[in-house]
């Protein structure tokens, strides 16, 4: 039963780290309300929340070697509420950005890595098979559920409301780390490569921001890109 227990507290983490995107895309003419700003700036603000994460999950995967992978969930998921907590609060566009896009990328970038060797360390054999298998549906739930949710909210509530039940969901999460068996880890020797790390951080965000703008700037041929705007003004 205890080890259903864990998977409990993966599962919901796992859930937390994909339910607010989805929340973000179908609040998005709301959040323009709300900020008096333009589609065009909430867009940006949420494909910075994946650039973010996207670019450092290297580092979060290493800092989870050093620090040990229970306590880098930990601090991830820390730092992950408190960026729902200010997005919950967010009184304008640059408080919305520190906290969902900077804040909680920040937070599933220790997470997410941390997860993957938590489920290892906990489970063996057949179930840890099951244990990744469950991960995955809730992952596909979260992004299933998640326009479900934020447009209810949006229109019954407010898109706030899912924000700060990310933060009790958290302290939830928080609140079940003992159940977690730390994943062993060697760690004599080892430091952060910061050059490394921010090589990494960059390269992967680039390649992200590639993925998000091929849909505006083209995939094989260029469309509206900054180079074909330039030759195109001269």
């Amino acid at each position: 039963m205890a080890k259903w227990s864990v998977l409990a507290v993966l599962g919901a983490a796992q859930f937390l780290m994909v339910l607010d995107q989805a929340v973000m895309n179908v609040a998005i003419s709301q959040l323009v309300a709300d900020f008096d700003t333009t589609v065009t700036t909430i867009q940006a603000v949420i494909a910075l929340y994946a650039l973010v994460m996207a670019g450092l999950m290297l580092t979060g995967g290493k800092l989870g070697d050093l620090l040990g992978r229970r306590r880098a969930f930990a601090i991830g998921l820390c730092i992950y509420a408190a960026g729902s907590a200010l997005t919950a609060v967010s009184w304008n566009v640059p408080s919305l950005t520190f906290g969902w896009s900077v804040l909680e990328g920040i937070g599933a970038a220790l997470v997410l890595p941390a997860m993957v060797a938590l489920v290892a360390a906990n489970f063996k054999g057949q179930d840890r098979a099951v244990a990744y298998g469950v991960l995955g549906g809730v992952a596909g739930a979260g992004i299933a559920v998640g326009p479900i949710l934020g447009g209810w909210a949006t229109t019954e509530l407010s898109w706030r409301v899912v924000f700060a039940g990310e933060v009790v969901v958290a302290a939830g999460i928080f609140a079940g780390l003992r159940l977690l068996e730390d994943a062993k880890v060697e760690r004599s020797g080892q430091r952060l490569d910061w050059v490394g790390s921010m090589l990494s951080a960059l390269g992967l965000g680039l390649v992200v921001f590639g993925v998000i703008q091929a849909s505006n700037w083209g995939w094989l041929q260029p469309r509206n890109s900054p180079p074909v705007r330039a030759s195109r003004t001269r």
